[in-house]
């Protein structure tokens, strides 16, 4: 099976100490607004967190990579396993902080406020209706269309880059857009994320490191 371009992982176990953007408890850094204000996402709560990501691939593995900085064990949910193999221990140097497993299969693992988890969802829509305290969800599509109404319809936060016209046609029935937010997604850079919370968009710009670019490469 062919890897996908920046899939490939020679981080040590200082790689996660070197991801520095600066993060509230439970919280990660992507970016910041127009305003050069930081745009947080806060993964971790005392309430389950549910994010749906609308992405191929280059923003899943930063929020992987910054959830692991932070303490939270990850759990991807994949019908590429072999893909991510040495993934975890390569950017860890631990054996025991990140695990593949197949689509649907779902583990039974606690999250606490010093080890929170955060579960991937690549391509196929993982139900965990049983999602605690100090746990997320992140469930990654690569194209945006229906098949992704129930994930939004849970999510808390929808993170989108740039929507083709036929799936801006889908979101904008799904999520009612607007002509200044669907010409915002038509046009947004490949660096550039919009963020919709609680009824409150955001526009930002991601912020990467030295390390992060030279696992994963610039923005795709």
């Amino acid at each position: 099976m062919r890897r996908r371009a920046g899939l490939e992982f020679t981080g040590d176990q200082g790689t996660v100490g070197g991801v520095a953007l600066g993060t509230e408890p439970g919280g990660i850094v992507l970016g910041f607004d127009q305003h050069q204000n930081p745009v947080t996402l806060q993964l971790f709560r005392a309430q389950p967190t549910r994010v749906l990501l609308i992405d191929r691939g280059w923003v899943e593995r930063l929020l992987m990579l910054r959830a692991l900085a932070i303490g939270a064990r990850v759990v991807v949910h994949t019908p590429d396993e072999p893909l991510w193999n040495g993934f975890g221990e390569s950017v860890t140097g631990r054996p025991d902080l990140f695990r593949a497993a197949p689509p649907y299969q779902t583990l039974d693992v606690p999250g606490t406020v010093a080890t929170p988890v955060l579960f991937v969802a690549e391509r196929h829509p993982l139900s965990v209706p049983e999602l605690g305290p100090w746990q997320a969800l992140l469930t990654v599509a690569g194209w945006f269309g229906e098949y992704v109404a129930q994930s939004l319809f849970e999510a808390d936060v929808v993170i989108l880059r740039r929507l083709t016209e036929r799936q801006l046609a889908a979101a904008a029935t799904l999520m009612r857009l607007d002509a200044m937010q669907a010409a915002t997604l038509q046009a947004t850079p490949p660096d550039g994320l919009v963020v919709y919370q609680a009824g409150t968009w955001r526009y930002l710009r991601l912020a990467t490191t030295q390390i992060e670019q030279q696992l994963f490469g610039g923005p795709q």
